[in-house]
């Protein structure tokens, strides 16, 4: 049995549960989720979440209280902004992250992929691309060859990218976005449907078909 803890409790978190059931189900692994960690959680340490018998154990700080060479985490928060907040804290206590990753996903044996990574049922990762660490890819997306993506990356469902593109750190990709051969800034965010046919600066938001570029004034994904 893997003991883990789920960094997270929304809707994603809820996503990544069905995940651990088909894995356990279709490859005979027995991952054990523990219970639920997250911010401001005290004040429901205790409770049972969404219709399962795991508890919320509390905040990040709780973490003390179990020994994590033997229990992993699984960072099972959406938004890279606050994925990367957890886990980064997490870290700071001796935390160590799974990969959770669907049956069905398809990878390169050319292709390489970081720590805690969360894939979706029918991803598809293609030949020679390298993936950052804390990358989260919803059903269906893809990654075409020779690609680089950087850390705290999360894809929607359906997102398509093209060989060669090149994404950074804390960016966002909306569902059904596709991505050409271009190179996507830091903490940029593209919106649901967009088309990148050009490079997108960091900490822009881009959507649209062809993508416009946009200031945002504050990065909430």
């Amino acid at each position: 049995m893997k003991q883990v803890i789920m960094l997270g409790a929304g809707g994603f978190a809820l996503e990544v549960l069905d995940n651990i059931d088909a894995i356990n189900r279709l490859t005979g692994e027995n991952i054990s989720p523990i219970g639920f960690v997250y911010e401001g959680a005290n004040n429901d340490k205790g409770k049972l979440l969404h219709d399962t018998d795991i508890p919320v154990l509390g905040d990040i700080s709780c973490l003390r209280e179990y020994d994590l060479n033997k229990i992993h985490l699984v960072a099972a928060v959406g938004r890279p902004v606050w994925r990367r907040k957890m886990v980064e804290e997490a870290k700071k206590m001796g935390a160590k992250f799974t990969n959770i990753i669907h049956p069905s996903v398809t990878i390169s044996k050319r292709a390489k992929i970081g720590e805690g990574a969360i894939m979706m049922k029918y991803v598809n990762i293609q030949s020679g691309t390298v993936i950052g660490d804390f990358f989260t890819a919803d059903d269906f997306s893809g990654l075409g060859h020779n690609m680089i993506v950087g850390d705290f990356v999360h894809m929607c469902p359906r997102v398509g990218t093209e060989g060669g593109a090149v994404i950074g750190n804390d960016v966002y990709v909306g569902i059904r976005a596709t991505i050409l051969s271009y190179n996507i800034g830091d903490g940029a965010v593209i919106g649901a449907c967009a088309l990148v046919n050009k490079d997108v600066p960091p900490y822009m938001l881009a959507k649209g078909i062809p993508a416009r570029h946009y200031a945002m004034k504050e990065k909430k994904y």
